[in-house]
């Protein structure tokens, strides 16, 4: 098929392409407590072919692109149809000039997994663990996943590589002062049966928690403790202000060589970008383009070293691209969690939804499950909101605990002064 492609783009003189295909084989599950509602497995071939256009007016270079799917089994006149519209359409779109990934040719190893294995490594991780006795398991989704990639250009460009992927959707309820329920979403690589264990377990203390949590007090600004996904969403934020496309967009403003701390007190933060987290979700070599992904600090001890980004928005800052990587760490920071909760606080674990702005650095997100402690007590809090601005805080302390979430790696919770809390 993919040679079909090829010869009908090479037929039809586009300026330049790209084929993105994609095989993926997954087993899926779906419970209802702990009983299987539904399972099933699948498989799907796709290709996804980018067809660009180069032009010119004035002086200056344009170009353009357009993305079409194309299924297995197409016709030769379907396909030659498709590329013929996807060069039309990219004639419209007015990007400037910008390089397509560099030729080069590289299979990718990975170990070999029996999907159905994972599968049961997954179920029995959630299931075959103890829990507490008003809380339960709601409904869960488990996808594990190998995909197969396989991207050409017309430089002479071919990458392949697979990868496993393991998605587990958690809704956990409990029964106290009142019925409640938590969400949570777990990525990882292969199914880590430790950590999923280890992640189900708190599920289920948290939402015990919640079940019988108070109304939060109005705190103003005492010090909030963030922990968990709050804190990578939180420092998504410092990894947005060093990507090329925000700062080409005129989203972030910072220059190499400013700090994109705002002179609060505490711990600095050094953040890289990087290709491979071991048991990552999104670990991957090369991006969409087929680029070979790097890894590289972007800002060391608060200050932005450098931008990070594709080779599009890189080409149009001028600088080395990265690649479009998806996974970012952080560097430790200089207290424990416990020295954090020595003192009055409010620590928040779970919010509705945490709300970032990537441009003015707004932060806020309604209190679903926390813990005021008054220098004596600790009370679980649901309830009220806290909101603040990045870029007005008067302290910011990292843990030196560290966990993988998602595609985050660092610090596990954040000591955070200068935020505001509203009680219900």
């Amino acid at each position: 098929m993919i040679e079909t492609i090829v010869k009908n783009l090479e037929a039809n003189s586009v300026d330049a392409w790209r084929i993105r295909e994609e095989n993926i084989e997954s087993e899926e599950y779906f419970f209802v407590g702990n009983k299987v509602d539904l399972g099933r497995a699948k498989k799907v071939k796709k290709y996804e072919v980018t067809v660009y256009r180069d032009f010119e007016e004035g002086e200056k270079k344009y170009r353009g692109s357009s993305t079409v799917a194309i299924s297995p089994g197409t016709a030769v006149e379907e396909i030659v149809h498709s590329i013929q519209e996807a060069f039309f359409a990219a004639g419209f779109v007015k990007n400037p000039w910008y390089p397509m990934a560099p030729k080069f040719s590289r299979r990718f190893r990975t170990d070999e997994h029996y999907l159905h294995d994972l599968s049961g490594d997954a179920i029995g991780a959630i299931f075959d663990n103890e829990r507490p006795s008003n809380s339960w398991l709601n409904s869960v989704e488990i996808f594990v996943t190998r995909n197969g990639y396989r991207i050409l250009n017309s430089e002479g460009l071919d990458a392949a590589f697979s990868k496993y992927r393991t998605y587990i959707e958690s809704i956990v309820s409990s029964s106290g002062r009142e019925e409640v329920e938590l969400y949570d979403q777990l990525l990882l690589a292969l199914p880590d049966v430790e950590r999923i264990s280890e992640r189900i377990s708190r599920l289920l203390l948290l939402v015990g928690e919640r079940a019988n949590a108070v109304p939060t007090p109005a705190l103003d600004r005492i010090p909030v403790v963030l922990t968990g996904e709050p804190v990578r969403e939180v420092m998504r934020y410092y990894l947005k202000q060093a990507n090329a496309r925000l700062k080409y967009d005129r989203i972030s403003e910072v220059e190499p060589g400013d700090s994109v701390q705002s002179g609060e007190s505490g711990d600095k933060i050094t953040l890289e970008v990087v290709p491979e987290l071991e048991g990552s979700y999104f670990s991957l070599p090369v991006d969409n383009d087929g680029f070979l992904i790097g890894k590289r600090t972007v800002i060391e001890k608060g200050i932005l070293k450098d931008y990070w980004g594709d080779i599009k928005y890189s080409h149009y800052l001028g600088i080395e691209p990265t690649g479009a990587v998806l996974n970012f760490s952080v560097d430790p920071g200089s207290l424990s969690i416990d020295e954090m909760r020595k003192v009055d606080h409010l620590e928040v674990t779970n919010f509705s939804a945490v709300d970032v702005d990537e441009t003015t650095g707004d932060f806020g997100g309604e209190i679903r499950l926390g813990w005021y402690f008054d220098g004596s007590k600790r009370i679980a809090v649901s309830g009220g909101s806290v909101t603040g601005n990045l870029r007005e805080l008067e302290s910011i302390y990292l843990s030196k605990e560290t966990e993988l979430d998602g595609d985050y790696y660092g610090p596990r919770s954040i000591s955070i002064e200068g935020l505001k809390v509203s009680g219900e």
